[in-house]
């Protein structure tokens, strides 16, 4: 039974890989939403929700600017969530383990880049002699190559790696541990930095410290900060169009 698990969730982080690709931009391969397709398979679409959405914190600023590669937030979250899932690892254990997963996919996905390149050469070639079928299979061939290179070491992690991670652990010393679970608690912080350096701006800034302190200090719920939110944008609204009119 764990084996077809395996092989199933192999098999979906690989079509998920060609969200973006294939099915269009739909944000599938995130970790929030491939945590709980992954529960579903192993039957706790709970627990897939609750660290899918931990380690999506972890990899929420994290994007490909240019030709640059970042750490795979797809194999790391769904390795991560079986982890969780089969091991019982902690949250804390899980979110320090995912990184190095996501840089193993970081160098996968540059490997995949570099077959790609190879096929817009035989591409072009098909393309001089008219042949559009040709062409058509070139683009299947790098496809296939993301989802081999992404279901291939989703499989092996997810086969091998909750009663290896469990081996490993257990020879860990637990001042190690300890400090995983200390350095992986600033992840989140620094998901939410980087995604800052992109959004931050001075116009919005005050909003974003209104909504920090309605919560922190008065206890206001993220429903009813949101709710609030809704009512300003609403009043900015109408005031630029009573400006404008």
């Amino acid at each position: 039974m764990f084996l077809v698990q395996c092989i199933l969730v192999s098999i979906l982080a690989g079509l998920l890989r060609w969200d973006g690709r294939i099915f269009g931009q739909n944000l599938l391969h995130e970790p929030v939403v491939a945590g709980v397709l992954v529960g579903l398979i192993f039957g706790d679409p709970q627990s897939g929700l609750i660290m899918g959405a931990t380690l999506q914190l972890v990899f929420l600023g994290i994007v490909g600017i240019g030709a640059s590669t970042p750490p795979d937030a797809l194999i790391g979250g769904v390795i991560g969530v079986v982890l969780s899932i089969k091991s019982g690892l902690g949250v804390e254990q899980v979110m320090a383990l995912a990184m190095p997963m996501a840089i193993l996919g970081q160098a996968l996905g540059i490997l995949s880049r570099v077959i790609n390149a190879q096929f817009n050469h035989m591409a072009e070639r098909y393309a001089r002699e008219g042949d559009t079928k040709g062409c058509d299979r070139t683009m299947w061939y790098g496809a296939w190559v993301f989802f081999v290179l992404t279901a291939v070491p989703v499989f092996l992690g997810c086969y091998f790696g909750s009663d290896l991670v469990q081996s490993i652990i257990e020879y860990i010393p637990q001042f190690i541990l300890d400090g995983l679970t200390r350095s992986s608690s600033l992840l989140p912080a620094l998901g939410m930095a980087l995604l800052m350096s992109f959004l931050f701006d001075k116009s919005t800034a005050p909003y974003l410290f209104l909504g920090f302190l309605l919560s922190a200090f008065m206890g206001l719920s993220t429903l009813g900060i949101t709710i609030l939110a809704v009512i300003i944008v609403y009043v900015q609204y109408l005031n630029k169009k009573s400006a404008n009119a």
